[in-house]
């Protein structure tokens, strides 16, 4: 007589993983069951990109696109011109809202803007910098 033996799919092995057998279940000899580990690997992977000298259009799309992978990105807008600086920063700006971002001024005409994965502390001023600013 011959026996057929239906092999497991995935979702049966998955479950079997995650329950304990029940204790009126008899093993032989060869059907033991063997302690399984899961294990999970994280991935420790963060980008950021920092933009020098943004001069042209194109480099504020690059960095638009970085924020659409998850990338952060920092903005040095100091050597383009005032109009194409004011464009390039409300452009980047609903590019910021729309991935819910953060965005932090760095400095003058430099900013970072971050993916919403990312967590931004931004510290206080200290006393020196507010009295500079005054």
């Amino acid at each position: 007589m011959e026996e057929t033996f239906e092999k497991p799919g995935f979702f049966s092995r998955l479950a079997g993983l995650m329950s304990r057998p029940r204790e009126d279940e008899q093993y032989d000899d060869f059907d033991t069951p063997q302690p399984s580990t899961l294990r999970l690997h994280t991935s420790h992977r963060y980008s950021v990109t920092v933009r020098r000298q943004v001069v042209s259009f194109q480099d504020a799309v690059a960095a638009a696109d970085g924020i659409k992978r998850g990338e952060q990105q920092i903005l040095n807008l100091s050597m383009a011109s005032p109009e194409l600086r004011e464009k390039i920063r409300d452009f980047m700006c609903g590019v910021n809202y729309n991935a819910e971002g953060t965005w932090e001024e760095l400095g003058e005409h430099v900013y970072m803007l971050a993916p919403a994965m990312a967590y931004v502390e931004v510290a206080p001023a200290s006393p020196r910098m507010t009295a500079q600013s005054n």
